[in-house]
């Protein structure tokens, strides 16, 4: 990819902590433009985890988003125009909101890069009919401040089509995996067993997914209530591990482990390094699966849901991964793959064969820089 230069300055909100220890699509977007351009990192408000933290209280949380909307503007405005921004680039709608006020007044173009068509995850998440009405309104007003709208499937374009939006600022710039810090933390197996204690018989099946976040705790679940059984009542010595932040309100069979938070660099990828295969046993959400990217990247073979097709058209059951169209057919998926080391290779090599065509940083980074370039040179016309 092409060095850092000074000559052009984009402002990215919101700032990232480095160094980077997720896979997430905003630290490693923001890597990825650092790698172009000079990047002025945009802070949000100390109120900003509060806004969206649960058990504050809602009349609160109100409150505390008016003013750290504000000062995300304020911060925004006042930075790009100090580093003198060619451009603002913005994660998330309500940051995008306050990224794309600025841009107006600065008469910067705006790029607001959309983690998921927000129709198609109320409807997936059971939300409000208010919800989703107020949050269309609001997109619709980012469509008319934003030059260019980066989503993450077709999908998502075709939803935000079918809602009447202008697809000519749409672009589809999926999740990508960093290929570079995968094979640079990945172990042989027997080595990543040895460091984190796990039996070589021992087959291991690998989760992850923040448990704070719904659909990845009603994946827990299932894992827990309806998988774990029925592969110890199929095969012995299976083990389940589950990894991410957040925690499992019940006690767990001893076939199944949390591990808590671990971030990604480079722990997840040695527990990448011990699984045998990956699951991702998604029922409900929207967009590309960053974990689903993160699996293939690894070369592990994988049993998805069909949700998970929905975002990575390329996927295919039988060449690429295994999908469990319902949640016993998954557990039957699981068993298969566990059971046929051959299929278990073919699938890992194809699935890892796909992130290097599509999913990779090392192909996507280079056309979004050479898309915001293509944006600063007309100005945003």
């Amino acid at each position: 990819m092409r060095s850092a230069t000074s000559a052009r300055r984009i402002a990215f909100a919101p700032a990232v902590s480095l160094p980077v220890q997720t896979n997430e699509r905003i630290p490693k977007m923001f890597l990825a433009l650092s790698d172009c351009f000079e990047v002025i990192p945009i802070p949000l408000s100390k109120f900003n985890k509060s806004v969206y933290d649960q058990h504050v209280n809602k009349l609160a949380r109100y409150l505390l988003f008016l003013i750290d909307e504000f000062i995300t503007f304020k911060n925004c405005l006042v930075l790009s125009k100090r580093h003198g921004a060619s451009l603002i680039f913005a994660e998330n709608a309500y940051v995008s909101l306050a990224g794309g006020l600025s841009a107006r007044i600065l008469h910067l173009p705006l790029v607001w890069d959309n983690h998921g068509n927000i129709k198609i995850f109320a409807e997936s998440l059971g939300k409000s009919r208010f919800f989703t009405s107020a949050n269309v309104i609001l997109e619709r007003l980012l469509e008319r401040l934003a030059t260019s709208i980066f989503v993450v499937s077709r999908v998502d374009r075709d939803g935000y089509e079918e809602l009447g939006f202008d697809m000519e600022k749409f672009k589809v710039i999926p999740i990508c995996a960093d290929t570079k810090a995968v094979d640079r933390n990945l172990l042989e197996k027997r080595e990543a067993r040895r460091k984190l204690s796990i039996p070589e018989d021992q087959k291991v099946v690998l989760f992850f997914g923040t448990l704070t976040y719904y659909p990845n705790l009603e994946a827990a679940r299932y894992i827990v209530r309806e998988l774990s059984p029925a592969v110890k009542k199929e095969l012995d010595n299976v083990h389940i591990y589950i990894a991410g932040g957040g925690s499992y309100p019940d006690p767990l069979p001893d076939n199944v482990h949390h591990l808590g938070f671990v971030p990604f660099d480079p722990d997840l990828c040695i527990w990448l390094s011990v699984a045998d295969i990956c699951i991702a046993p998604l029922w409900k959400g929207v967009g590309v699966l960053t974990k689903v990217i993160d699996m293939l990247s690894a070369k592990k073979p994988t049993v998805l849901t069909p949700l998970c097709l929905k975002g990575i058209p390329e996927l295919a059951h039988g060449e690429n991964c295994l999908v469990g169209e319902d949640r016993e057919r998954f557990s039957g998926e699981v068993v298969r793959l566990l059971s046929d080391v051959e299929l278990q290779k073919r699938i890992g090599t194809n699935g890892r064969h796909l992130i290097d065509e599509s999913y990779s940083w090392d192909v996507v980074g280079k056309r979004v820089c050479d898309i915001l370039d293509s944006i600063m040179d007309t100005g945003g016309d």
